[in-house]
């Protein structure tokens, strides 16, 4: 499901003068622009990282259809109050400006209604982190049901590490794993990033840590990083009992610890001790080239199960926390 528009021109209107207009709005084009081919599709793209104001951006679209110049804009379902904002503002300033009509998934001549207000930034923020964090777990499962090999037959380990050493199936699960614990510690830094940029707490964080070298100075006076940035490259979040540590100093409110120890479904194994087990296997895979035979399919089917649980467990607990 997505928002479109689309507005149609004045008659002799130069296409030119449209793709100069829309990037005077800040968009820009994606792929490459020959304006002198006729009705042929420019794409352009708007995004705001201010204050993680976009969540999506605004896909916008010029083209020619007998001979009146149509520009169209999108934004999917997952877009920010600032991104439906701006695909407002320029369909009325290309009105405005270019004349003619427009249309959108409201009515003719009228815009699209946002829902609500924008968020607060850091919870904007940590509403992109969770959703890349499941893009990115999305991937991960598509492939690990996907992949083929020659050997069918020999999915499941035998327990005998010289043969298992050679299984396609188990070297690839194995492989996969340092993949999903760099997805987990993708989500834990960006959302302490999030929190971090916003906190009243951040001066305390910034002097207590004392880490930032001359290249992480250098960085950020170039630009390259935000100063948040720059600390969290120096602090340890591959595995979760330490970024549950980051966050409890943080704020005391939020024990990730605490919600991810608790019982889930009577299993013996908690979902915090399940992705310590990850990043251990991942240590052994990465530090010392050894394969283990435990990450079966069914195995890792059952971890990525666990770390979406325990990704959803905790973002529920910051958005009740920072209520």
């Amino acid at each position: 499901m997505s928002y479109c528009s689309s507005n149609s021109l004045e008659p002799r209107t130069k296409v030119n003068d449209v793709i100069e207009f829309v990037r005077l709005l800040g968009y820009r084009l994606e792929g490459s622009l020959n304006t002198k081919e006729v009705g042929r599709l420019r794409c352009f793209h708007w995004f705001d990282e201010t204050d993680y104001r976009s969540w999506s951006g605004v896909e916008l679209s010029i083209h020619e259809s007998q001979g009146t110049v149509q520009v169209e804009t999108r934004t999917p379902i997952g877009r920010s109050y600032y991104d439906l904002t701006h695909q407002n503002d320029t369909i009325r300033l290309v009105r405005r400006h270019f004349g003619g009509s427009f249309v959108t998934d409201e009515g003719k001549g009228r815009y699209l209604r946002p829902l609500g207000g924008p968020p607060s930034p850091a919870a904007s923020g940590c509403h992109l982190a969770f959703q890349r964090f499941g893009a990115n777990l999305i991937t991960c499962h598509v492939y690990h049901r996907e992949r083929e090999f020659r050997a069918p037959k020999r999915k499941r380990s035998t327990g005998v590490y010289v043969m298992d050493s050679t299984n396609p199936w188990l070297i690839s699960n194995n492989l996969l794993l340092p993949y999903l614990v760099s997805v987990a510690e993708d989500y834990w830094k960006s959302t302490f990033i999030a929190l971090l940029r916003y906190s009243n707490k951040k001066e305390v964080i910034l002097r207590s840590s004392g880490r930032l070298t001359a290249e992480h100075l250098a960085a950020v006076s170039d630009g390259r990083r935000s100063v948040e940035e720059a600390l969290v490259e120096t602090l340890a979040f591959q595995r979760v009992s330490a970024a549950c540590r980051h966050f409890s100093a943080l704020d005391p409110k939020l024990d990730f610890g605490g919600v991810l120890r608790k019982p889930y479904r009577r299993r013996k194994q908690s979902l915090f001790d399940s992705l310590e087990q990850m990043t251990e296997i991942r240590h052994e895979v990465i530090h010392r080239a050894r394969l283990s035979e435990l990450v079966t399919d069914d195995f890792v089917a059952g971890l990525l199960h666990n770390l979406q649980v325990a990704v959803v467990r905790c973002y529920r607990h910051l958005t009740q926390t920072n209520r």
